[in-house]
C-alpha cells in the first residue's frame, strides 16, 4: 500500500509510535491525523469506542499507516499499564505519548460537587500521572522519548465558573516540570501545551455553559471571546497540533519542562 504522492507533509515521524489519549475527537483526533500525515504509527486511547476504531481506520486508510484503538480510561491503572504492555508487542517501542484526554464542566463553585471534582481530577490531572508513569519506564530503557501533556492557559490564569478545570489544568504544569527532571538524563523529554480557546466541541460546550448562566444567546461567549484576542479570532486545532508535532519533532531535543501558549495573544490582555 502505498502513500499518496500529493501529501502535504515531510515524513519526519516515520518509524515512530505515537501515542494519544482523548484521540477520538478535538484536539486529540487533530493531533493523530498530524502525526498520521508525516508518517507515524498512531496509537488512540479514548473511552468512545466506535469513534476511536473509526479514526483509526480512516487514518490507516488515507496516509497508509499503521494504526490501532484502545478503549482504556485513562485513570485506570492496570488498564494503562495492559494498554502500554498491549503497544509494545503490536510495534516495539513509543516514542511519542500525548496526554491530551479531559473534561470540562462550568460549574459556580458553591454548585461544585465532590463527585464533579473527583471526575475532572480523575481524568484532567490524575491521568497524566498514570500515564506518565507507565510509559517512562519504556522510555527510558529506550534512552528516547517525547511526553507532551495538554494543559491550558486556565493553568495560568482564572476563569469564571471553571474551578476544578484550572486547578487541574496547574496541575498538570507542575507535574509537567517535575517529570522533565525526572526523565531529563534519559534523553525524554517532557513538556505542556497551553491553548486558548481552540474551536472544537468543548469550546462549544463552554459556550452554552456560560450562555445559559449568563442569560445570553447561544454563541455570545464564543463572540465575545474572539473579539478580545489579540488576534482576533479562535484557534483551531491545526494552530495546535503544529506545536505538539514540534515538540514530538528532533527540533524540539533541547526543549523539555516547558509550558507553552498557543493562545494568539489571550493572555497578553
Amino acid at each position: 500500500m502505498q502513500r499518496p504522492d500529493n501529501h502535504p507533509h515531510c515524513y519526519r515521524f516515520e518509524g515512530h509510535v505515537a501515542v494519544i489519549t482523548g484521540g477520538a475527537q478535538g484536539l486529540g483526533e487533530g493531533f493523530a491525523r498530524r502525526f498520521a500525515q508525516e508518517g507515524a504509527c498512531v496509537v488512540i486511547i479514548d473511552l468512545q469506542c466506535d469513534k476511536c476504531e473509526q479514526i483509526a481506520t480512516r487514518l490507516h486508510q488515507e496516509y497508509c499507516v499503521q494504526t490501532l484503538a484502545v478503549d482504556a480510561s485513562v485513570s485506570d491503572r492496570d488498564a494503562i499499564q495492559q494498554t502500554v504492555s498491549q503497544i509494545l508487542d503490536e510495534f516495539g517501542h513509543i516514542d511519542i505519548w500525548v496526554n491530551n484526554a479531559g473534561v470540562y464542566r462550568g460549574t459556580a463553585m458553591e454548585d461544585l460537587t465532590m463527585q464533579e471534582w473527583q471526575f475532572m481530577l480523575e481524568v484532567n490531572y490524575t491521568g497524566v500521572f498514570v500515564c506518565t508513569q507507565a510509559v517512562a519506564p519504556v522510555m527510558k530503557r529506550q534512552r528516547r522519548g517525547r511526553i507532551i501533556n495538554m494543559s491550558s492557559i486556565a493553568g495560568r490564569t482564572g476563569f469564571k465558573n471553571s474551578l476544578a478545570y484550572c486547578s487541574t489544568k496547574a496541575a498538570v504544569i507542575g507535574l509537567t516540570r517535575a517529570s522533565a527532571m525526572d526523565l531529563a538524563p534519559y534523553n525524554v523529554t517532557v513538556n505542556a501545551v497551553c491553548p486558548g480557546t481552540i474551536m472544537t466541541d468543548m469550546v462549544l460546550k463552554v459556550d452554552h455553559d456560560v450562555c445559559a448562566h449568563e442569560g445570553w444567546p447561544p454563541g455570545t461567549h464564543i463572540k465575545n471571546k474572539a473579539e478580545s484576542i489579540p488576534m482576533k479570532r479562535l484557534g483551531s486545532v491545526e494552530d495546535v497540533a503544529g506545536v505538539v508535532a514540534f515538540l514530538a519533532s528532533a527540533d524540539a531535543a533541547f526543549v523539555t519542562g516547558q509550558a507553552i501558549e498557543v493562545d494568539g495573544g489571550e493572555l497578553l490582555i
